[in-house]
């Protein structure tokens, strides 16, 4: 009952995050998680996941996010 209050459907399914790619509903946590099995580029994360395959206005934010994860593990 509490999940259904806070907004969370109650199921066990993974967080997707904020959607990033509307077009196939993919969300920041699942490119983020692409990201980290070994999936490099914007081109790799779409391979995986479809986000950034269709319309493309998503692409920007997928690279922003890989640049963004980079930069932290870099520090």
């Amino acid at each position: 009952r509490l999940s259904l209050l806070a907004g969370r459907s109650g199921d066990e399914t993974q967080d997707k995050g904020a959607i990033v790619c509307a077009c196939f509903d993919v969300g920041r946590n699942q490119i983020l998680a692409s990201f980290a099995s070994g999936n490099r580029s914007v081109a790799a994360v779409g391979l995986a996941t479809q986000a950034g395959t269709n319309c493309g206005s998503c692409r920007t934010e997928i690279g922003r996010l890989i640049n963004g994860t980079h930069t932290q593990k870099a520090g």
